[in-house]
């Protein structure tokens, strides 16, 4: 019995010898895909991935091995990084590593694409601007919205920024491949749809789009509801195709999809009618003096969504330590921006510092569906609109903020918040590919 223990124990032992001889050896292992960029700058490829993917800088027999190395000599397998990374759902990751000349990890990346293009098997390319991306560690992570997600092998192609130089020609195993798609059926143009109280009429198809998007002379809008149209609604379009592809410009889908979703949403314009239960106005409150806030508390359900206007401050660094609330006056020519920082602030909302440049009014609200619309104004005692249309948003454990930032006139001397839950309709359209485009994509 004690010598087939010991044999067990020899032959674990010479298991983790020969997995550790592949760590310092890994001869068997494929090569990294990598580029050099025009500063020097080493760019590895490390995978695609949909919604959340977890990052090991270790290889597997490496991360294994870890375990049982003593402490003394882990040191000498290099640093090791264990995160994860996400994308939106709708989207495609493609994951990065960037290295300096001399082989340590970059910590201060730029964006180094231009551009990603995938390439459907029919030969029609998405083709997606790079504008964008999440960076930590040495990592970055570029998510992208459009791809090839009936093929089962994703062929990329990555494009240098300022040189437009190919860099990466990769096809590798696809994470958002779809064997079985439940298909769409088109419908024949002009197609006419109703969401109480709108009526829209799509009156042509994409073969006569002249803009990226539904323009005016796309459509036609009716309202029993005279408010909805006195003014031009404010819209959103997007396009989409039974696979999961979204996109906010046309056309972007693949050509070779049986059927497109032309999406459009509207609202009603900032300065239509809105009903008592759809508003929130404050009364009229005196500007802050720089030394303090002025606490205002107000709660109320607009439409179901709970609002909660907690206080006015002056121009600065608003602090709330859980006891007192403390502003410190802006520097000399500070900057407008916003800045903050969550915490267990009390009475005045779940943070702890905020830094404005100007004066302000934070709105706490109910984190909201993609159909609502929030419109924030603050007035003087005159009428006049002091508010700036560039209000900060944020979000934190299920609550939403919106910072309201506002500049006084030499005449102000009152200020008043209007708060409008603006309720959208969605109208969805599915057209049949245009045949030129077809033809297009694959010369």
């Amino acid at each position: 019995m004690r010598h087939r223990i010991w044999i067990i124990v020899g032959l674990f032992l010479c298991g983790l010898v020969f997995a550790t001889i592949a760590v310092w050896n890994p001869g068997n292992e494929p090569p990294p895909q990598e580029a050099t960029l025009s500063d020097g700058t080493i760019v590895r490829f490390e995978k695609v991935f949909v919604r959340t993917t977890p990052y090991d800088s270790y290889s597997r027999i490496k991360g294994f091995v870890t375990d049982y190395v003593p402490k003394g000599f882990q040191g000498r397998l290099g640093e090791r990084i264990k995160t994860s990374l996400s994308v939106q759902p709708d989207q495609i990751g493609v994951l990065f590593s960037v290295w300096r000349k001399d082989g340590k990890r970059k910590q201060d990346s730029n964006q180094f694409l231009s551009r990603i293009e995938f390439v459907e098997s029919t030969g029609y390319i998405f083709n997606s601007t790079v504008s964008g991306y999440n960076s930590s560690y040495n990592l970055t992570c570029i998510g992208v919205g459009a791809f090839p997600r009936r093929d089962p092998m994703l062929h990329i192609r990555l494009f240098e920024q300022g040189t437009d130089r190919l860099l990466f020609d990769l096809t590798v195993p696809n994470p958002g491949y779809q064997p079985q798609v439940t298909e769409w059926s088109p419908e024949t143009i002009p197609i006419t749809k109703t969401v109480s109280p709108l009526t829209v009429t799509l009156k042509r198809g994409p073969a006569e789009f002249k803009h990226q998007y539904l323009a005016d002379d796309d459509i036609e809008i009716t309202s029993t509801d005279p408010r909805w149209i006195l003014s031009r609604p404010k819209r959103h379009f997007w396009s989409s195709d039974a696979t999961g592809n979204l996109t906010y410009v046309f056309p972007g889908l693949s050509p070779f999809e049986p059927v497109w979703k032309l999406n459009i949403r509207l609202w009603r314009s900032s300065d239509a009618e809105f009903s008592a239960d759809e508003v929130l106005k404050t009364q009229f409150y005196p500007l802050p003096p720089p030394s303090r806030v002025e606490k205002l508390d107000l709660k109320k359900t607009l439409l179901g969504v709970e609002v909660e206007v907690p206080m006015l401050a002056p121009a600065g660094t608003v602090q709330d330590d859980g006891t007192t609330v403390s502003v410190e006056k802006p520097a000399h020519n500070a900057a407008t921006g916003i800045s903050m920082e969550w915490g267990s602030g009390k009475g005045i909302g779940p943070f702890r510092r905020i830094h404005s440049g100007l004066p302000f009014i934070p709105m706490i609200y109910s984190v909201v569906d993609e159909e609502t619309d929030l419109i924030l104004t603050i007035r003087d005692q005159n009428g006049t609109k002091l508010s700036l249309e560039n209000g900060g948003k944020y979000g934190f454990n299920g609550t939403s903020m919106r910072i309201v930032q506002f500049e006084p006139k030499p005449e102000s001397t009152e200020v008043q918040l209007e708060v409008i839950v603006n309720k959208g309709r969605t109208f969805e359209f599915f057209v049949t590919p245009p045949k030129p485009v077809r033809k297009i994509a694959v010369e």
